[in-house]
């Protein structure tokens, strides 16, 4: 297995931000990382959706991924979120992010303009990003929050080509095997599932691993998914599938990263409070989750 692909097999947690009085919590922070070290996951991804990254400052960013590097223990992939909206700015912050230390850059599709945002643009948007970037780039593909913006497989064809991009985090409602069938043949590109929901189905399909959501307050559990498959024990992989793509809608799927936070807040980790536009979630919605923490056996 070649280094890249090594780096990215297997799960890897899109981890929030704490904030405490809606300040960033970077000690809460550090303490999550360090009780992520000892799970099985394979990484983190910071500054992603569930990171907020939107909500933070460029200094905020920083301090934040080097207080993972701080932490963090040398065998997890570090990847971190550096989209901006115009090439240069992304550029600019890529070179920043790369500076301090991390592994892989991971970068959203451009969408404030997204009726401009065809192939043509998205190709030669990631290509001079790439060529810029001083560390691998992965495509950040999630319509969803970028205003409807898709990468098409032609984009994806043509990008898997280039040395520079080594491959994509799909959290759209796209057929995760269409992804992969576009990468050409030899090319050092691999494709991540975006969501538990399609995790298992990415995997048969040929895509390397996931950024899950979940990771953050079921670490091992969604690392357990990756290993009975690569372990030839589908069945036990689709039980264990089934399980927590049925929790799923009722935590990540019915609040996002707010519901995320509110799991982690209840099983030991740091999630605390989500960062204004975002409200916490009511006492009545934290006591469902609650309720079906207990009921599925996680929580006493």
């Amino acid at each position: 297995m070649n280094n890249i692909k090594e780096k990215l097999n297997g799960t890897i947690s899109p981890i929030v931000t704490p904030f405490v009085n809606q300040k960033v919590g970077y000690g809460e922070l550090g303490k999550n990382i360090k009780k992520l070290n000892v799970s099985h996951l394979k990484g983190y991804m910071l500054l992603g959706s569930n990171g907020e990254f939107k909500s933070l400052t460029d200094a905020e960013s920083l301090k934040a991924i080097e207080e993972v590097l701080k932490n963090k223990s040398d065998d997890k992939t570090f990847i971190v979120g550096t989209g901006r909206e115009s090439a240069y700015a992304t550029i600019e912050f890529t070179k920043k992010a790369a500076s301090v230390g991390v592994d892989f850059v991971s970068v959203l599709t451009p969408n404030y303009f997204p009726g401009r945002m065809n192939d043509e643009s998205l190709i030669k948007f990631y290509t001079t990003v790439a060529d810029a970037s001083p560390v691998p780039l992965l495509i950040y593909c999630i319509p969803k929050s970028a205003n409807g913006v898709m990468v098409s497989t032609k984009a994806v064809s043509v990008l898997a080509q280039h040395p520079n991009i080594v491959g994509m985090k799909d959290s759209s409602k796209e057929d995760i095997g269409k992804y992969v069938g576009a990468v050409p043949e030899g090319a050092d590109f691999y494709v991540l599932s975006g969501s538990i929901m399609k995790f298992l189905d990415g995997l048969k399909k040929g895509a390397v691993g996931g950024v899950l959501s979940m990771a953050n307050y079921l670490p091992d559990l969604c690392s357990k998914i990756q290993e009975l498959f690569n372990e030839g024990k589908r069945e036990e992989a689709e039980k264990l599938n089934d399980r927590l793509c049925k929790l799923n809608p009722k935590i990540s799927g019915y609040g996002g990263v707010v519901a995320v936070k509110t799991a982690m807040n209840l099983l030991g980790y740091y999630g605390m409070e989500p960062r204004l536009p975002l409200l916490p979630l009511k006492e009545n919605e934290v006591d469902e989750i609650k309720k079906y923490l207990i009921e599925e056996g996680l929580l006493k």
